[in-house]
């Protein structure tokens, strides 16, 4: 039976950023109160994987444990392309999700993180096979995948998976027209198909809750009541095809003011929409490098270094001023989309400026990126897979 998506919150809970202790500790106290303001304002969708480190068991306690089974959808996910050798360890991971949260079934599973090279070790695992045997035995009520991914790779993973009933992609108005992204592409591929869609990303990571001061003002003209989070939010929940918006609440305020935007949901409205196509010029017009994401550049490159990432990076590091939120970025474009190598590897030969149609000094924003960004690096963010 196809997911009812009709029965599920516009607003979804995401958990992977519940808060902690000085410790690190997971809150059990602090996010039980979440849960139930949640709750209690009529949000029913908890979204974690088994990836999240002490995210199921935070849900198992805060929510499974406290509340009727009936009253919450939980969805989590698989990973194959780290911690994994096999089938036997896709097994592995679903009965110690069941366990951590608590539970007999999941209402929702899904393969974690599909795109770019992660897609071979699914492939590789027989996991969609997997997934359809999970759904068989009745440990999961729905089955289907999640992904960061071009909008031909979501054909290939429609046409591969067909018994996926739902799609969790990345979508937030920053890069919804993005050539690095394409996330309109994305969605209007789900559409046509018939996958209902969940929205991961829509405030891209907490960046769309601070926009630089021009978007601010913008937002604060056509959504006086909204914060700039849920006017993100709300922006990802009037897109056609989405059922759920997923938002990585981590403090009981950031949940009382998403609520407080989903109580009364209504789409945009055309004023409100022309706000956020504003917010989406302002951006694009600001100082940025003029890069299209033609890959043109990592055509020539000998390197193999995803070269129209690195402009991404560089785009973020300017538009919001945060240059560990850049190299997060950084290090997830180029290690998981856009080339086989970081800039750091680069041997300055010069290929890719002769080939760049925008003319883009690329040699020099890489520089900028050296030394205006690298040297905030999170360790993890610039390891290679």
């Amino acid at each position: 039976m196809a997911i009812d998506t009709s029965k599920i919150s516009k607003l979804g809970f995401g958990c992977m950023r519940f808060p902690g202790r000085e410790d690190d500790a997971i809150n059990i106290d602090d996010i039980s109160k979440m849960v139930d303001a949640y709750l209690e304002a009529g949000g029913n969708y908890f979204d974690t994987a088994w990836a999240y480190p002490n995210s199921e068991v935070a849900l198992g306690k805060a929510l499974v444990a406290r509340h009727p089974r009936d009253s919450f959808y939980i969805a989590t996910k698989c990973v194959a392309w780290n911690h994994c050798n096999g089938q036997e360890d896709l097994e592995r991971q679903l009965q110690e999700s069941l366990a951590n949260l608590g539970v007999e079934y999941v209402d929702v599973y899904l393969m974690h993180n599909l795109g770019g090279r992660r897609t071979a070790a699914f492939d590789k695992y027989d996991a969609w096979e997997f997934m359809k045997s999970v759904k068989e035995r009745g440990l999961a009520k729905h089955i289907g995948f999640s992904a960061h991914c071009t909008p031909e790779e979501l054909e290939t993973f429609i046409a591969d998976y067909p018994e996926a009933e739902l799609v969790q992609l990345q979508v937030n108005y920053l890069d919804w027209d993005s050539p690095s992204f394409r996330e309109r592409e994305c969605v209007e591929i789900a559409n046509k198909h018939g996958k209902p869609i969940v929205v991961m990303e829509p405030v891209k990571g907490g960046l769309l809750a601070d926009p630089p001061q021009a978007v601010k003002d913008v937002i604060d003209e056509a959504m006086p009541n909204d914060s700039y989070a849920t006017a993100a939010l709300r922006f990802t929940a009037s897109v056609e095809g989405v059922f759920t918006t997923l938002s990585g609440m981590s403090t009981l305020e950031q949940v009382q003011d998403n609520v407080r935007a989903f109580a009364n949901f209504e789409p945009l409205s055309d004023a409100e929409l022309a706000a956020i196509e504003r917010a989406q010029e302002i951006m694009a017009e600001s100082d940025i490098v003029p890069c299209t994401g033609c890959a043109y550049c990592e055509k020539v490159c000998p390197q193999g270094i995803g070269i129209a990432g690195s402009m991404t990076a560089l785009n973020y590091y300017i538009n919001f001023g945060d240059p560990y939120a850049a190299n997060y970025q950084l290090g997830f474009v180029v290690r998981f989309n856009m080339g086989k190598a970081m800039m750091t590897e680069c041997i300055q030969c010069g290929a890719c400026e002769g080939a760049c149609p925008q003319n883009i000094p690329i040699l020099e924003c890489f520089e900028r990126i050296e030394e205006e960004i690298l040297p905030f690096s999170r360790k993890q963010v610039l390891m290679k897979p």
